[in-house]
Order: C-alpha cells, then sequence, then structure tokens
C-alpha cells in the first residue's frame, strides 16, 4: 500500500508539473513583444536663414536606463516598462534599445519613451559636432547631464498575438537649429577651442538646442 501511494504521489507531481510548465510556454509565446530602436537622420543644421553657417553633427551617445509603453483610453491609463543599462551609439545606424511585452490588443494614446540618465562618468547623452561659418570651422558639443526623456506619441497601436513589433523612433539632427542664428553662436563663449553647449555654458543656446530636440523625434512603428 504504502508503494502504491508514493508511486500515485510521484505521477500526480510529474503530470502537475508538465501542466505548469506548459501553461507559462504557452502564454509566453502569446504575448506581443516590441523592440525599441533609435536611429539619427539629417546630421546637418543651416543655422539662420542664410545658409552662411551650418552644423555637422558627427558622433554623439546616450545612455539609456529604461523603456516604457503609455496607453491612456476609456479604462484608464496602462503602463509597460523594462529596466535596462545601455550606452547607445547615435551615429551607429539602428541600434537595439530594450523590449516590451504586453498582452495583445488595440492601445490608444500611445506613447513610446526612452528614458536617458547619467553614468558615474558619462553625461545622458551627448552630441558632437563642428560649426562652420565665414570663419574657421569650430568644435562644437551638446550635453545634457540631467535625466532625459525621448517620447514618440501614436493615436492607435494594434498588437496581435505570436507577433513581433520594431518601434524605430528617429531624430532628426536638422532641426535642432531651429531658432539659433550665426551671431549666436559666433559669439558663443568657447572652452580650450570648443563650443560647450551645456546647463552651464552658453546656457541660452542649450535651452533652445533641448527644447527642439523635445520636437525632432518621430515613430515608425511595423510587424517584425
Amino acid at each position: 500500500m504504502k508503494i502504491q501511494n508514493i508511486f500515485l504521489t510521484t505521477v500526480f507531481l510529474s503530470i502537475t508539473t508538465v501542466f505548469m510548465v506548459s501553461c507559462k510556454k504557452e502564454q509566453n509565446s502569446a504575448s506581443p513583444g516590441i523592440s525599441y530602436q533609435l536611429q539619427t537622420k539629417n546630421r546637418a543644421s543651416v543655422v539662420g536663414r542664410v545658409e552662411s553657417g551650418n552644423i555637422v553633427w558627427t558622433s554623439g551617445f546616450g545612455n539609456a536606463t529604461e523603456v516604457k509603453f503609455e496607453s491612456k483610453g476609456p479604462n484608464g491609463k496602462l503602463e509597460y516598462k523594462s529596466n535596462l543599462q545601455q550606452r547607445i551609439d547615435l551615429f551607429s545606424g539602428v541600434s537595439v534599445i530594450g523590449n516590451i511585452t504586453l498582452p495583445p490588443g488595440t492601445y490608444q494614446e500611445v506613447e513610446f519613451d526612452v528614458e536617458l540618465n547619467p553614468t558615474a562618468t558619462e553625461p545622458a547623452f551627448l552630441l558632437n559636432g563642428s560649426y562652420t561659418s565665414t570663419g574657421p570651422t569650430t568644435p562644437v558639443s551638446f550635453v545634457i547631464s540631467t535625466p532625459f526623456e525621448i517620447k514618440t506619441e501614436m493615436n492607435n497601436v494594434t498588437v496581435s498575438a505570436n507577433n513581433g513589433y520594431n518601434a524605430l523612433t528617429s531624430l532628426n539632427l536638422s532641426l535642432l537649429s531651429r531658432g539659433i542664428t550665426q551671431t549666436m553662436l559666433d559669439n558663443a563663449a568657447k572652452t580650450n577651442g570648443t563650443i560647450i553647449i551645456s546647463s552651464s555654458s552658453n546656457v541660452d543656446l542649450y535651452n533652445i538646442l533641448l527644447n527642439n530636440l523635445k520636437e525632432s523625434d518621430e515613430i515608425e512603428f511595423k510587424h517584425d
């Protein structure tokens, strides 16, 4: 009798284990995944109304710490996010940042967010380039040392089970110089020969570039 009870208990536990593993695998395979991606484009900016000055951005990076999917609709606000720590090369083509898994369905008023934060040794976001006008070419750096969020929006997003999707955000760098004149850059303060644009150097230029950066992104959402 004892041997029979042990046998039945072992069989029951084995069946239960197989059932739990099977359910978990089925749930994961049915959940749509969104790959967050980032790229820069149009890396030359004309300064002012007369094309006598321009900035050409040549290198840069961002330190991503989180990707987030937000939706607002009749049923309230939904949020899905994934923490990470990734240094993104903004000039290496399309960079894959992270992934979000969420239930299938149609989502309204969607935001795709990428959170950037400084590290112990690097700022949250950095662009390097050169400024050319009627005089010699001058190195220029745009530095964001505080947390910054790259945010793009779509009205409706539909995701289906067992599918993968790409959310590609493009930063249009040609828009960064809107509102900046050649005179402003010609008269900008230089640090060791470089125009450093940050929260503590050339602050007026920094505020313009920061606001333009917030408006320079666009999203492309598509199936794998």
